[in-house]
């Protein structure tokens, strides 16, 4: 029969540097001193959780129920322990989470952790003394599954591009638009601006209104602001406005144009962004070299004092995927981050050219390409059709057919409609990962365009290994409120990718629904589809 031993209960739970205070960075700095140093005693020493299967008999170390823990915001988890022989264990709690141990006797019993709600993510560390005066430590592989709730999760903005003309700016149209997930549109300069923003209100929607139309035109050939005076005058005071658009896809000979107005724009209104939206780096006359597009953005950005950044490709076409969008999204990713502001970034959402047409895995290749390198709106263009593109989400009047002759068609909803609610729903889902995010590096398993950097095997963390893809992918590593994802982008719309790897210790898979899958440690065969993304978050 065991004897109940006296137990002095101390956890230290290591929060992350934004979580803690001064005196609760040097605690735990002097606790992981400690963990070091019985590291180093022989012959006892003090594993880590994910070194413990079957301990050796003459170990002295803690055995738990599991090898991974996953807790929810606001939740509560009972871990079961035992150690070979009686022990003093020992607990120490920093911050909002909060633990209890409930010892069945002086080698086994419960510890209870209950997950403050917003969460904040933690090490929790549980210390045992034996009489013989030897220790041993371990961390609780805890994880938090998802560490916001409804009312501090922050979505990635959908933003519809061409949207309502005057006939389709109705109610009914707004809260389609609405229900596929966007939450931003452009608004064109005509005469019931007004009545869009208020519909855009009315739907949790925010406008970039136009201004380098009719309101623009005035001024820059009249030389007079006055009707720009009047038109921001008017404009800023609806709660929907995000910003103005003065002109899209600038050459750099034009800058001082728009550095005047973006000038005159923010002393209008200092509390609402220009919007300056920027060629690629597809060679042309006017952006030959990659070393042009970046004195291209480089220059507008900085003399336009933009608040984002923001370009526009459509790289799908017939023949493949244009490498061009890599250089685009390396130099603009590049410029973002030396200024310190983010970038938005489009993808096709209609017919046009010789390009292809979207698909499901066509949408999700482009988006979630931009979410990997860290763009903070992904933009749709076209929401409505224009005269030289077909098969948009909504499609009415006249449109374009690829042989150039044109169609009256009456006002419906396509099936490109479809394709891109299912996947703001899907990007919604994830948003938090990405939001706000750090994208602190972007790799290829292939690297060819300008910029690439090529994925090594020292640059996939320690919770994984043999890390190995069927096809090519995009890997990015990104940090988000002090969590960690892997994020693996199929460069394919056509075709699926697997992903073999090993997991050394307990990760979540996040799938299209925001559903955290536990991945225990042991070897996994995943399968992205086409154009789709494996997001892995790892402690």
């Amino acid at each position: 029969m065991r004897t109940a031993g006296r137990i002095i209960l101390t956890v230290a739970i290591a929060l992350f540097a934004s979580g803690c205070n001064q005196n609760d960075k040097l605690k735990v700095q002097q606790l992981e001193e400690e963990l070091t140093a019985m590291h180093c005693q022989q012959p006892h020493s003090v594993p880590d959780v994910q070194d413990i299967v079957e301990p050796a008999t003459d170990q002295f170390c803690f055995e738990f129920d599991a090898p991974g823990y996953g807790i929810d915001a606001g939740g509560s988890i009972s871990i079961g322990y035992s150690l070979p022989v009686d022990s003093t264990v020992e607990i120490e709690t920093y911050g909002d989470w909060t633990v209890s141990v409930n010892a069945t006797d002086g080698r086994s019993g419960n510890i209870v952790v209950t997950c403050p709600d917003p969460a904040a993510p933690a090490d929790i560390v549980v210390k045992a003394t034996a009489p013989d005066g030897h220790e041993t430590a371990a961390r609780l592989p805890i994880m938090v599954r998802d560490p916001y709730t409804d009312a501090t999760r922050t979505d990635i903005p959908a933003l519809a591009y061409y949207c309502f003309n005057r006939e389709l700016a109705t109610d009914y149209h707004f809260k389609m638009m609405a229900d596929a997930g966007f939450n931003m549109l452009t608004i064109e300069y005509v005469d019931n601006w007004q009545e869009q923003l208020e519909l855009a209100h009315k739907y949790g929607l925010k406008g970039v209104l136009f201004i380098n139309g009719p309101a623009g035109e005035y001024y820059r050939t009249a030389g007079s602001s006055s009707l720009l005076a009047e038109v921001i005058g008017e404009a800023k005071n609806y709660p929907a406005l995000y910003g103005y658009q003065i002109v899209d896809e600038p050459i750099l000979n034009d800058v001082a144009q728009y550095e005047y107005e973006s000038d005159a724009v923010t002393a209008l209104d200092p509390d609402h962004p220009v919007y300056v939206n920027m060629y690629p780096a597809t060679p042309s006359y006017w952006s030959p070299t990659p070393e042009l597009y970046r004195e291209l953005v480089e220059t507008y950005t900085t003399r336009c004092k933009l608040k984002f950044i923001t370009f526009d490709q459509y790289p799908v076409w017939i023949t493949g995927v244009e490498l061009s969008w890599r250089t685009s999204l390396n130099i603009i990713r590049d410029i973002s981050r030396q200024h310190g502001i983010p970038f938005w970034a489009f993808t096709l959402s209609c017919r046009e050219w010789k390009r292809e047409d979207p698909t499901i895995g066509n949408i999700r290749l482009q988006c979630n390409t931009n979410l990997a390198y860290g763009a903070q709106v992904n933009q749709f263009f076209v929401y409505h059709n224009t005269s030289g593109t077909n098969l948009a989400p909504l499609l009415s009047g006249w449109a374009r057919n690829p042989d150039g002759t044109y169609t009256e068609y009456p006002t419906t909803y396509t099936p490109l409609y479809d394709h891109c609610k299912a996947y703001n729903t899907e990007m919604h889902n994830r948003g938090y990962v990405f939001a706000d995010s750090d994208v602190y590096k972007v790799c290829y398993t292939y690297a060819s365009a300008p910029g690439d950097v090529a994925l090594l095997a020292s640059d996939i963390p320690p919770q994984m290994s043999d890390f190995t893809t069927s096809d090519q992918m995009l890997v990015s590593f990104v940090k988000n409120k002090g969590n960690l994802y892997l994020v693996a982008v199929n460069q394919s719309w056509q075709s699926p990718v697997t992903v073999d790897v090993t997991f050394t210790e307990m990760v979540y898979v996040i799938d299209h629904d925001g559903n955290f899958i536990e991945m225990q440690p042991g070897e996994a065969h995943l399968n992205v589809e086409e154009g789709d993304m494996l997001v892995i978050k790892y402690r």
